[in-house]
């Protein structure tokens, strides 16, 4: 008898739920957050087994620790499950996990377990670095707006030298500590990318994805570590649709509503924008497939939009094929 146990799991404690075929719960337990004890329970059920989990900071780590103890195992988005929770608590949350996993209602995360998968903590805290920094750099900058001081450039933050023009006692005390701190912020950037370009050399579709005009080590790296395989889209829409590089349109009774925004991964789609902004600058066919639809009467927004697009469509094709960007194809196309 097939048995689906809902998981809600927490950092000191995890909650299971179990029930079969038929939805009639049988077990219900509540264990610390330890390894050798989650998986000597689930060993305990007895029958083929599938799990469900949120997606949640020990989604990793769940996932390595059990998808070889159970026959089927999803880790599911706990964005699309709002709408089916009620009354709150941890054995409320696993009964409903495994409800409507027997009823196939849960929409999957992808994990594989991969090295890949891994090399995706390295790039997020990376992002989560650079951020930080960011908002340092605002504060710096800031200081010297209340002193009618508008510097423009990266200058102010590798040159000391300004803070002597914040005459106020406290401006120039707070100025002195965050440009410490950013200093410190360079410095752990460089170690991060220095990092990043070792562990790149172990995925070669990194190497590949740096040849397609926009695209450097740290985008081709965050690609990477975001999609993992490229082979779970089924095509380039698809993909379009993952990384929120398009637009749904709301329909009913053969009316159309307007459109809205999907949900999709945010990381690609700041990435693939910000390459389509940098290859448009240079010579080269996205340059040439920019002019074009122009020309014919595209904004430039969705011109540039579709660049995005194409960006994305080349580097999925890409890794697909193991090959390098070519820019006589991209040209002929277009």
């Amino acid at each position: 008898m097939y048995k689906y146990i809902g998981l809600d799991a927490h950092s000191s404690t995890c909650t299971f739920c179990v029930i079969d075929e038929k939805g009639v719960m049988i077990n219900s337990v509540r264990i610390k957050t330890n390894g050798r004890l989650i998986r000597n329970f689930i060993r305990s059920i007895e029958g083929k087994k599938s799990l469900t989990f949120e997606e949640c900071e020990m989604s990793g780590w769940l996932y390595g620790l059990l998808a070889k103890e159970v026959d089927e195992i999803l880790v599911c988005n706990p964005v699309y499950n709002r709408g089916y929770k009620g009354k709150k608590t941890d054995k409320l949350d696993a009964l409903n996990l495994a409800q409507l996993l027997r009823g196939s209602f849960l929409t999957p995360v992808f994990h594989n377990g991969s090295q890949q998968e891994q090399f995706r903590d390295l790039m997020s805290a990376y992002t989560d670095l650079v951020i930080d920094a960011t908002r340092y750099k605002n504060r710096y900058k800031s200081l010297f707006r209340k002193t009618g001081n508008r510097i423009k450039g990266e200058l102010l933050y590798s040159d000391e030298s300004f803070l002597r023009d914040l005459q106020r006692p406290d401006l120039n005390f707070i100025g002195t500590h965050l440009y410490k701190s950013l200093q410190r912020y360079e410095e752990n950037r460089k170690a991060f990318i220095k990092e990043i370009r070792k562990q790149s050399k172990n995925f070669k579709e990194i190497r590949r994805l740096q040849t397609i005009p926009g695209i450097g080590l740290i985008r081709a790296a965050q690609i990477s570590a975001q999609v993992i395989d490229p082979f779970r889209f089924v095509n380039k829409y698809h993909f379009y649709s993952y990384c929120g590089l398009v637009r749904h349109i709301l329909e009913s009774g053969e009316r159309e509503y307007g459109s809205r925004q999907i949900w999709g991964n945010r990381t690609l789609k700041c990435i693939y924008k910000m390459a389509a902004q940098n290859a448009i600058r240079g010579d080269n066919g996205l340059r040439l497939y920019y002019e074009r639809l122009l020309k014919k009467g595209i904004t430039e927004t969705n011109v540039r939009n579709a660049v995005s697009r194409k960006i994305a469509a080349i580097s999925l094709s890409m890794w697909k094929k193991k090959t390098n960007y070519d820019e006589k194809k991209l040209i002929t196309v277009i």
